[in-house]
This record gives structure tokens, C-alpha cells and sequence, in this order.
């Protein structure tokens, strides 16, 4: 038993400086966040953010925003991403080759693809000047146009394991499409797919590089508004900064928490039916 533990221990050994790194941001974070450390002399001390931005309204109306970015980026990601994996499964095999096209956006770097949709979403490019806000909409195109091809990649490799003659069965059955979906596919996608559109919307949520060159000044995302109030405001700013940082981590952890008690009793309620 003491040689299976250790053998577990040096497996995860390697993690140890990365495990480090992060710990210690955390609490250089939360300890900024409380007024302290803020300048290398001693003694200065600042009020703590908290209450700070509590009674900000900058704070509210950002965190509102990228909430409804992150939103609805992962609802069109996950529509489009689910539906171009449900496409590939019923291509011709000698016609898939071509269709690995959908991971170029995987191979692409954010900044490429925020040039990509500056290019036609931008205050000068040709779409942007048909859209209403155009910064929201560059940014909402550049998150799907990324993250659509990451939601397809893992519902088709789940589906690739599907055997389609249940489906084939079903018709025979009687059953019309939307019963085939609903009693069959969505079960087998959905898991996938729930997971993929955890994993986008928490990218959309706290993501610095896309709204940095594709969002509005007003009203910015959350990350960018930590970052301006940071680096471009007075010593007094930045523990609300922090602050805020703190409650974005808070919120992401909280996020991944419920979603995988959800996933916990929905898999521990099928095994009782």
C-alpha cells in the first residue's frame, strides 16, 4: 500500500512547480485584493477593494457584459459546433479528408483570428459597419469562429463510436426523427457537448486577448477593466482590481463546481433507473 502511494506521489511530483506557481499568484492576488502589498514600501496600506466594488457601478455593468458575451458565444458555439459534427458523421468517407478543414481555427492563434474578424467586424472593416455594436459582435464572431470547431471536435469523436443501426432500428420502429434525436443522439452528444460549452463560456468569461484587440472601451470586459484600473489608474485603484480578480476565480471555481455535482447526480440517478 505505502509503494502504490508513493508511486502516486511521484507521478504528480512533476505538478509540483506549476501547482506552486499558481498558488502563489492566488495569493498575491487575494493579499492585494485586501489593500496590502501594493507598493514595496512598508507600511502602505490601502483600503480593500471589496467593498469597493460592491458599491461600484463599473463593476456591475462589466461583469453583466461579459456574462452576456460568454453566454451567448457558447450557446452559438456549441448550436454551430454540434451541428457540424452531426454534418461530418453523415459525409461519405472519402470526403472526410477534406472536412478536417474545421480544425484550422483549433491551429490558429487568438490574435490571428481577432485580425481575421477585425478585418470584417471592425469600425473599418465591411460588416462592421452594418452592425449595431460592433464591438460586441466582432468579439461574439471571433469566440465562435474559435470555439465551434473545439465543441466539434469532441462531439464527433464521441460519435464516430455510435453505432448508427440503433438509429436505422428505430425508423424501422416507427420512431420519427425528432424521437431517433431526442431518445438516441441526444444522450450521446449531449454529455460532450455540455462539457465543451463549460470549458467555451468559461474562456469567453475571463479571456484578455480577444477583447484587448476586438471589444468596446465601454462597456469592456471584465478582464479588460482589471486590467486598465491595474495599470493605468492610481495605487489607490488596485485592490479593487484585485478585488475583482478574486471574484472572477471565485465564480469560475464556483461555475466548474455545480456543473460537475450536476454531471455526478445525473450519472448517479441513471444508474438507479
Amino acid at each position: 500500500m505505502s509503494s502504490q502511494r508513493v508511486r502516486t506521489a511521484s507521478a504528480f511530483l512533476p505538478l509540483l512547480p506549476f501547482v506552486l506557481f499558481i498558488a502563489a499568484g492566488i495569493g498575491y492576488t487575494v493579499i492585494q485584493s485586501m489593500g496590502a502589498w501594493i507598493t514595496v514600501r512598508p507600511g502602505d496600506v490601502y483600503p480593500a477593494g471589496y467593498g469597493v466594488i460592491l458599491q461600484s457601478a463599473w463593476f456591475y455593468r462589466s461583469l453583466l457584459y461579459s456574462l452576456w458575451i460568454a453566454a451567448v458565444s457558447t450557446a452559438l458555439s456549441v448550436v454551430l459546433g454540434t451541428v457540424l459534427a452531426l454534418l461530418l458523421r453523415g459525409l461519405p468517407q472519402q470526403l472526410y479528408p477534406f472536412a478536417l478543414v474545421y480544425k484550422i481555427p483549433l491551429i490558429l492563434p487568438h490574435v490571428v483570428i481577432g485580425l481575421i474578424v477585425l478585418v470584417g467586424f471592425g469600425r473599418g472593416g465591411v460588416l462592421g459597419r452594418l452592425a449595431a455594436a460592433p464591438g460586441s459582435t466582432a468579439l461574439i464572431s471571433a469566440y465562435v469562429f474559435k470555439s465551434a470547431s473545439f465543441v466539434t471536435l469532441l462531439v464527433y469523436a464521441v460519435l464516430r463510436s455510435f453505432d448508427a443501426r440503433q438509429l436505422e432500428t428505430a425508423r424501422m420502429l416507427g420512431a420519427g426523427a425528432w424521437q431517433s434525436f431526442r431518445h438516441l443522439l441526444l444522450p450521446v452528444i449531449g454529455p460532450p457537448a455540455a462539457t465543451a460549452g463549460v470549458i467555451v463560456f468559461l474562456f469567453s468569461f475571463g479571456a484578455f486577448d480577444l477583447p484587448f484587440l476586438l471589444g468596446a472601451s465601454r462597456p469592456a470586459m471584465l478582464a479588460i477593466d482589471i486590467y486598465n484600473r491595474y495599470w493605468y489608474r492610481d495605487l489607490p485603484a488596485r485592490p479593487a482590481a484585485m478585488a475583482s480578480l478574486v471574484v472572477m476565480f471565485l465564480f469560475s471555481t464556483l461555475f466548474v463546481a455545480l456543473y460537475f455535482r450536476l454531471v455526478r447526480r445525473q450519472k448517479h440517478g441513471t444508474r438507479h433507473v
